[in-house]
């Protein structure tokens, strides 16, 4: 929040109303990002291609599930916490609390090829 408004307000006045220092808030700007927010940042760009590749359809355990089997170590809350951050989220959509689920019998972006057509002419057609 300070960034976002250090050109309309005064940083040390800022602070002063968060209740940080002016000191820790300087020594946090200038800080290089750790380890963790690497590692983060390296999952959530293989996240988004795997997410693309299944077209939306792959949730966190799913998702998880792929990221192990190539190697990158994530726990399952680790990688729900990062496609949420990121507004991912597979199908079929989670029930809500107090809510109904909506019918819907494909998820977006897939097309239906049969048309609920299933009678086929030769076997193997379909």
């Amino acid at each position: 929040m300070i960034e976002r408004c250090r050109d309309e307000f005064p940083i040390r006045l800022m602070c002063r109303c968060l209740r940080v220092s002016t000191s820790g808030y300087y020594d946090w700007s200038k800080r290089l990002p750790s380890a963790r927010q690497h590692d983060n940042e390296r999952l959530l760009s293989r996240i988004h291609a795997l997410h693309q590749d299944s077209r939306g359809t792959l949730g966190a355990g799913r998702m998880q599930e792929d990221l192990v089997e190539e190697g990158l170590l994530a726990s399952r809350n680790r990688v729900a916490r990062l496609m949420a951050l990121a507004g991912l989220q597979g199908w079929p959509r989670p029930k809500r609390r107090g809510q109904r689920a909506q019918p819907t019998l494909t998820p977006p972006g897939v097309r239906n090829l049969l048309e609920r057509d299933f009678s086929a002419l030769e076997p193997e057609t379909k």
